[in-house]
């Protein structure tokens, strides 16, 4: 059990130190897309979207992915670490995402509108598009949730 436990905590917090760092270098082209949809529905504050829902969320999964290695943080770093599976899932099924999004950003990257926050149009993304990043939600979700319960009857 002891070995479960470290792998679990491990996959799930490698996996999302690997996703706060992409929020913080550019890679992540979700929260753009955000915010594209957002202000094409018309929706409030849809331009805080991106920088600032880009970065909060990576400091999020950034500082769970540490507490849930750190063996002595691991209880609270479990609970955190269901937060931004829980709000990727959410998000994927708005109408502000969907459950089919871009592959990633048009080639060539948007560098102007990414360093300005926007606005975006519909031509900053690729044509491409998949479930992939929904399923990794999904799968996120539910190891995390599995850590948590593991990790919990561990004490």
């Amino acid at each position: 059990m002891t070995v479960l436990r470290w792998v679990l905590a491990l996959a799930v917090g490698g996996f999302l130190i690997f996703f706060g760092v992409m929020k913080f270098t550019g890679g992540a082209h979700i929260f753009p897309y955000i915010e594209y949809k957002a202000a094409g529905a018309g929706v409030p504050f849809a331009e805080f979207a991106y920088p600032l829902g880009n970065y909060a969320t990576g400091a999020l999964e950034l500082i769970a992915g540490l507490l849930l290695i750190v063996p002595a943080t691991r209880g609270i770093g479990s609970k955190l670490a269901v937060l931004p599976f829980l709000g990727a899932v959410g998000f994927h099924l708005s109408p502000f995402l969907g459950v089919t999004t871009p592959d990633g950003y048009a080639d060539p990257k948007p560098v102007e509108v990414l360093a300005a926050g926007g606005p975006f149009a519909r031509s900053d993304f690729s044509e491409g598009a998949s479930m992939a990043l929904f399923i990794i939600a999904l799968a996120g979700l539910a190891a995390a949730i599995i850590n948590l319960f593991v990790q919990r009857n561990a004490t």
